[in-house]
């Protein structure tokens, strides 16, 4: 159990197990209304090196942790800064500037020179003074759900030569190699049984070509209020909004009552025409994409695969 501070008033290290963190982790969720699911709690634990790199503050004489920050670190030297909090009776106290140098010493420890977050409008200026630069925004998309407004389609298909399969059917180092092609970020921990696919929420499809080469996947999680949509990656606009349909028409969200939610790329000129044309609408809210130096990796810079076939990303915290 690395301990990275400690004072007279608070200690900083790694979280030791799932059950330690959570409660902090979920409370803080549901009272920031982000939307997401007690599940992913353990995806991300799994993602974060079980724990090593879930940094927790720990008041003195208490033994819950008070604040937060997931500093996710990948083999090729990249970084995800997620769910950076303190709550309110220990802000003020300088315990998050001290818990973020600490996240950013451990990567530079690690030799990570590459690190991205996605920043709400109300802190950009402030992990801007962290030497955080904006590269691009995510526009969160919401849609009613299918029970209250039906899916209008014309029913797509695969183009000549491709097939569509189950998600858990493909290997997972090519979902994680297809990741890697359009972010940047090597997350092999992330597409596991582990992480992901036990999850019992959690399905999703991935098309193929005939030489049996991943050209996309959609992948869709539970949330507070209904389905989470992301990452979407695919080769065509046909094929992103063939993969958004049938994640649509999947018993699971069809017979739901609940919303849907989905973080698009930017960068992709396409991503928010393929969600409106299946009902989505701009939710009013952008988060505001930004790397450590304005170090962005080059999968999602100008002429990158981002760009081209990224169409809703993981979410926020995950990058």
């Amino acid at each position: 159990m690395p301990v990275f501070e400690s004072s007279s008033d608070f200690t900083v290290r790694s979280g030791t197990s799932l059950d330690e963190v959570k409660d902090l982790w979920w409370d803080r969720m549901r009272d920031l209304g982000w939307n997401r699911d007690d599940l992913d709690a353990k995806t991300h634990f799994t993602v974060a090196r079980n724990g090593e790199d879930w940094l927790i503050v720990i008041p003195k004489d208490k033994k819950e942790p008070s604040g937060m920050v997931i500093g996710f670190q990948y083999p090729n030297q990249t970084g995800w800064v997620g769910f950076f909090i303190i709550n309110k009776e220990y802000q003020g106290r300088g315990w998050g500037r001290i818990l973020f140098k600490v996240m950013l010493d451990s990567y530079k420890q690690n030799g990570i020179h590459t690190v991205g977050l996605d920043a709400v409008q109300e802190q950009v200026a402030t992990y801007g003074r962290r030497g955080f630069v904006e590269a691009t925004r995510l526009k969160l998309m919401t849609r009613v759900s299918a029970t209250e407004l039906p899916v209008n389609y014309g029913e797509k298909k695969p183009k000549d030569g491709y097939t569509v399969t189950d998600i858990k059917e493909v290997d997972e180092s090519s979902l994680a190699a297809l990741d890697l092609k359009h972010t940047g970020l090597q997350r092999p921990a992330l597409w596991t049984k582990d992480a992901l696919f036990s999850r019992p929420d959690a399905f999703g499809f991935a098309i193929s070509n005939s030489s049996k080469e991943l050209q996309g996947v959609i992948l869709v999680r539970r949330c507070e209020h209904g389905h989470r949509v992301g990452p979407l990656i695919a080769d065509s606009i046909d094929h992103a909004s063939l993969l958004l349909q049938l994640a649509m028409t999947h018993p699971s969200v069809s017979s739901s009552t609940g919303s849907l939610i989905a973080e698009i790329f930017g960068a992709n000129e396409n991503g928010m025409r393929v969600f409106s044309e299946l009902g989505w609408g701009w939710a009013g809210l952008d988060y505001h994409r930004m790397w450590l130096n304005g170090q962005v990796p080059v999968e999602q810079q100008e002429g990158g695969q981002g760009p081209r076939g990224m169409f809703a990303v993981f979410d926020a915290s995950e990058g």
